[in-house]
């Protein structure tokens, strides 16, 4: 049980590259304390004018990708590269994966964090696009929902208008770039991280903090 309603509210986008990289992070820290609960605020990195085919990205983004390697320790997959990257025509878009996490919460909450930590290793990983219907549902499934039951709900008006209050409220909190991380007691919310942070490193000050 956690004390003083302590939670772990965690600025997320599955598009980010350094959210990918703070992956093994996010496990030590959860590991270590796994009575934290994870709560998902998703502001949305790429949504309106940034929605664009990935081939426009390409040089960013195989020099972000670098950057998380020599700093991490985490690699983008061959799929990636020579998949979606190469072909260049999977048009990178925040809004269906985030709309995809706001179902689970709404279907599966249990699963919804471990749902929402999937989705940047089937992107950068596996090489999967993250705005195709079947691909969200085979990954919802695998943390506790109904496919079709997800792939109503995905496809919604009512999970479409979800997602945008979803966007607004994370933005009201402060979450403006990604990974985001606090520490939540009560009301009051502690900054962990901004952008990376290695795992021993998070682990102990989130340990320093709830020893208060």
């Amino acid at each position: 049980m956690t004390t003083n309603d302590e939670a772990l509210f965690y600025g997320f986008d599955p598009l980010c590259g350094w959210c990918f990289a703070f992956r093994p992070s996010m496990q030590a820290l959860t590991d270590a304390h796994p009575d934290l609960p994870v709560e998902l605020a998703y502001g949305g990195l790429v949504l309106g004018e940034r929605v664009q085919p990935i081939s426009v990205m390409r040089d960013y983004l195989i020099n972000g990708l670098n950057q998380v390697r020599q700093t991490a320790g985490v690699a983008a997959g061959d799929a990636f590269y020579n998949g979606l990257l190469a072909q260049g025509t999977y048009v990178s878009n925040s809004e269906p994966p985030c709309r995809a996490i706001y179902v689970m919460e709404q279907l599966a909450p249990q699963g919804a964090y471990a749902f929402a930590d999937s989705l940047p290793h089937a992107f950068y990983g596996r090489g999967l696009p993250l705005d195709d219907g079947d691909v969200l549902a085979e990954l919802a499934t695998a943390q506790g929902a109904d496919g079709d039951e997800f792939l109503r709900h995905w496809r919604s008006d009512e999970a479409k208008q979800g997602v945008q209050e979803a966007f607004m409220q994370a933005r009201a909190a402060g979450v403006s770039m990604y990974p985001t991380l606090f520490y939540r007691r009560g009301q009051q919310l502690t900054p962990l991280v901004r952008g990376f942070m290695a795992p021993a490193e998070l682990v102990a000050r989130v340990t320093a903090l709830r020893r208060g």
